[in-house]
Formats: structure tokens, C-alpha cells, sequence
């Protein structure tokens, strides 16, 4: 179906492109806004992949470098450029609120930093390395971009490269969630603007009849979603057990407080002792009666 086509639909009188053109470019900052602001009022970034980001700063520039020298669908544009713009920004927070224990603790960092890389890429302690090493990045792509400008094959391989990219987005969060056993950090409303955006995007791009790897980039990034809308829907059933089992032992542990328990075992004790020692007397009367011999009783006669 083309752009011409989907003009044709209309809902409450408005075209069907320009909807998914308006929602496309929104989405970065609508689902991103909660996030952003939760990172900033906890002052900490624990619970989300910073490889996401640097994904979707990948993903974002290399679309927008496309679009310099071949035609791209608006929407796909659009949210390039908000997408990046917000992913900049975010950065910026999470670097500054990074858990302490990344900068400082070797031996805490694997609860952050599941495996090891090269170079210690993309999981450096100092800030500037990052911005360092997307302003490369750039430089690099755009050099390229001006030199192959009249080259197909190369905004073909930029474009396969950034569908590649996209396709796994969600897999670092996914890893740090099993790694961590929690979500704690990734905001639920997040989640559902993943599923929900990257839904709209791949029945966009079966609706618009895009290349091939746009449909299964879509599809691959999709499930993925669904994966940690799974692994979120596993992990609060079992923090919830987790609660409800501290909860009865707290029950538990105040109605034995509330029957006195320790004062019946000590009243007990105190009672038995007490007969014990009646008896240990009573004992020792005994005792000291047939040692001792009675004095024979006389008579006046």
C-alpha cells in the first residue's frame, strides 16, 4: 500500500499516514518523558541498558545519513530526528546519575555490566569517552555519506546495517533483566511504548510495502518486546509471592507475640522449679530423719 493510498483512509477525517506520521514522531518523547524524569528524581540510572541508548543513536543517525541521499518515508524521518535528539538528552542524565558502584566497584560491577568487552567499549567510567566516541561515529558515517553520495550500494548497506541494529534494540535490556532477576529501574510505561510504537512501526511497514528487511527487522524487534513484557509479568508475580510470604510471616510472628508466649514459658519454668525444690526439701527431711536415730522413750515408773 502507498503513501497515495493510505491518504485514502481516513480516520475522524484525517489521513491514516498523517497519523502514523504524527505518532511516529512523538513517540521518542512520550515514551521517553516518564522515563527520563523517573531516572531523574531517584538521581540513579540502575535498571537501564545504556547499550540501548547507544543503539538507538546508531539507528537514528544512520537513517538520517540515508535520508541525505536516498528518499525515506517522512514518519521513519521524523522519528529519527526526535529519536535522537531525546537519546542525546538522556544520556547526558543517565552519565550523570550513574550508579556509584559502576564508577568504583569492581567487585559489584557485574550486577550492571553482565560481560566484559574489548576495550571496556561503551562501558567506560568516564563520560567523555561516550561523547568521544559518537562524535566519531558520526564524522566517520558522514565522511562516508559525501564521499559514496552517488554510490546506491552504499546507502543500501547503511540501510540494512541500521535495520540489523534496530532488530536487537531491545536485547541488552533483555539481558540486564535476567542478569539482575529484576526490572527495577525500567519504567513500565516505557515497556508499553516499546510494544505499542514498535508494533505500529512494523504494521506500518507491511502496510506500506517496505523492503523485505524492514518487515522482519520489525518483526524480530517486536518479539523481542513481548520477551520483556514477559520477563516484566514473571518477575512482579514473583516479588509479589516474595511480599505476601514476608507479609504472613509478619503475621505469624505478631500473633505469638500477642499470646504471651515467652511469658507462659517463663511462668512455666518458674512453677516447675519451685516444685522441684519442695520436692528436694521433702527429700532431705526424709533423709536427715532416719539418719539421725530417735531417743528412746522412758516411762516413770
Amino acid at each position: 500500500m502507498s503513501s497515495s493510498e493510505l491518504q485514502d483512509i481516513k480516520i475522524l477525517g484525517i489521513p491514516l499516514n498523517y497519523i502514523i506520521a504524527a505518532f511516529l514522531a512523538v513517540s521518542p518523547i512520550t515514551s521517553y518523558a516518564d522515563q527520563t524524569f523517573y531516572v531523574w528524581r531517584r538521581k540513579s540510572s540502575e535498571g537501564f541498558s545504556l547499550d540501548t541508548c547507544a543503539l538507538l543513536i546508531a539507528v537514528s543517525s544512520l537513517r538520517i545519513f540515508y535520508w541525505t541521499g536516498r528518499d525515506l518515508e517522512l514518519p521513519i524521518v521524523l522519528q529519527s530526528a526526535s529519536m535522537l535528539f531525546v537519546q542525546l538528552i538522556y544520556l547526558k542524565l543517565a552519565l550523570m546519575y550513574m550508579p556509584a558502584v559502576w564508577r568504583r566497584s569492581k567487585s559489584l560491577e557485574s550486577e550492571f555490566i553482565p560481560f566484559r568487552r574489548p576495550l571496556r567499549f561503551w562501558q567506560w567510567r568516564s563520560d567523555w569517552k561516550f561523547y568521544l566516541a559518537i562524535a566519531i561515529f558520526m564524522v566517520f558515517f558522514g565522511v562516508l555519506t559525501i564521499v559514496l553520495r552517488g554510490f546506491d550500494t552504499y546507502f543500501g548497506i547503511i540501510a540494512r546495517i541500521a535495520v540489523a541494529l534496530e532488530a536487537v534494540l531491545p536485547l541488552p535490556q533483555l539481558i540486564l533483566n535476567y542478569t539482575r532477576h529484576s526490572l527495577s529501574g525500567f519504567r513500565f510505561t516505557l515497556l508499553f511504548a516499546w510494544v505499542s510504537g514498535d508494533l505500529v512501526k512494523t504494521v506500518f511497514y507491511y502496510i506500506d510495502d517496505q523492503e523485505y528487511y524492514y518487515k522482519i527487522g520489525g518483526t524480530i524487534q517486536t518479539l523481542l518486546d513481548f520477551a520483556i513484557l514477559a520477563q516484566y509479568i514473571y518477575y512482579w508475580r514473583q516479588k509479589r509471592a516474595a511480599l505476601r510470604l514476608e507479609q504472613e510471616e509478619q503475621e505469624l510472628s505478631a500473633d505469638v507475640e500477642s499470646i504471651g508466649a515467652p511469658s507462659l514459658y517463663n511462668s512455666d519454668a518458674h512453677s516447675i522449679n519451685s516444685r522441684l525444690d519442695s520436692f528436694a526439701d521433702e527429700a532431705d527431711d526424709d533423709i536427715h530423719s532416719e539418719l539421725i536415730p530417735k531417743k528412746p522413750t522412758t516411762s516413770n515408773n
